[in-house]
């Protein structure tokens, strides 16, 4: 009887550690991701460029839509990076850059494998560790010959994949791809009849316009996409995925994407409220991306940014999570 007992006495130990050890394991795979590790990329969907009428020669491949002179012209070929004082001789370029390296790239797109980490956000007020730099968008924006094709709109995929980093996790999930499709317009540097931009202001007055550069912006702008409190679960903690704007040092400028005025919606044929920036005449403006993981929503200033979509870029943009093995 007494060898019985002992045997129950260490089956019962047994179970009781098996258990404990599940309870552990359990626990393991079910912690908060404080931190990550991740990589982002963009790139323009194929065969999505719009052109409007005229001569020169249109590039469209996953880091670049450029337009104008051809690159290939002997003599003078066109250069977007290095315009001339001949607007005949000049490309315009969108691209599609690196903010994560340092120093930053702006051609080329994003995609290297560890662009860093970064922190979870749990408060709702983000600082320098809970903010990852992304990818950036370049307007070469140069004087042109008004002969040219001009670029009027396309697509962009930005896609995010994130590995747990502490603690480490296990298996996969995906999240929803984003996709922006944009409408682009080079305006008149000129202005309208009365000398005004699209947003209202002075082209010679606020912009510079002369006739040897200066004058009303390029806009590039989007409509029906939520970049903000982009939920996902991982492992049963909620967390959520927001676009940030980030100025030229890292520091965050704005929690989603500003909107354009309605005016400027209109000139390039979206609806009042749309989404967007502009890009200086005869100089290249880069808009730099990041983003924020975070265990709430986070507040978005009213009505400036995408606070008033609700939609979940640029991830920014295409969303992929991904669990570290």
């Amino acid at each position: 009887m007494k060898h019985q007992n002992k045997a129950l006495s260490k089956k019962s130990a047994l179970a009781a550690s098996l258990y404990a050890m599940t309870l552990v394991s359990g626990a393991a795979h079910s912690a908060f991701i404080e931190q990550w590790t991740y990589s982002t990329d963009a790139t323009f969907v194929a065969d999505s460029a719009t052109w409007s009428s005229g001569t020169g020669v249109q590039i469209e491949s996953g880091y670049e839509l450029s337009w104008g002179r051809s690159p290939t012209a002997n003599p003078n070929p066109g250069d977007f990076q290095n315009p001339t004082s001949t607007s005949s001789l000049n490309r315009s370029a969108l691209t599609v850059g690196d903010f994560s390296q340092t120093p930053e790239t702006l051609t080329g797109g994003g995609g290297s494998l560890d662009m860093g980490s970064v922190i979870t956000d749990e408060n709702g007020v983000l600082v320098a560790g809970e903010i990852g730099k992304g990818v950036s968008l370049t307007h070469w924006n140069n004087v042109l010959d008004g002969g040219f094709s001009t670029l009027t709109g396309a697509s962009i995929e930005d896609t995010l994949t994130l590995t747990p980093l502490v603690p480490l996790g296990g298996g996969s999930q995906s999240g929803p791809v984003l996709t922006f499709v944009f409408k682009f317009q080079e305006t008149p540097n000129a202005g309208n009849g009365s000398g005004l931009c699209a947003d209202g202001k002075s082209a010679t007055a606020d912009y510079g316009y002369s006739a040897s550069g200066g004058g009303c912006p390029d806009l590039f702008g989007y409509q029906n996409l939520n970049v903000v409190d982009q939920g996902f679960n991982y492992d049963g903690f909620n967390y959520f995925v927001s676009v940030l704007t980030l100025n030229a040092d890292g520091t965050l400028d704005t929690i989603g994407i500003a909107n354009l005025e309605d005016n400027e919606c209109t000139t390039i044929g979206l609806a009042a409220g749309c989404f967007g920036f502009r890009t200086l005449e005869t100089t290249e403006t880069t808009k730099r991306f990041g983003f924020a993981i975070s265990s709430r929503r986070l507040s978005v200033p009213e009505p400036g940014t995408l606070a008033l979509m609700g939609l979940a870029l640029l991830g920014l943009g295409a969303t992929r999570y991904r669990k570290a093995k």
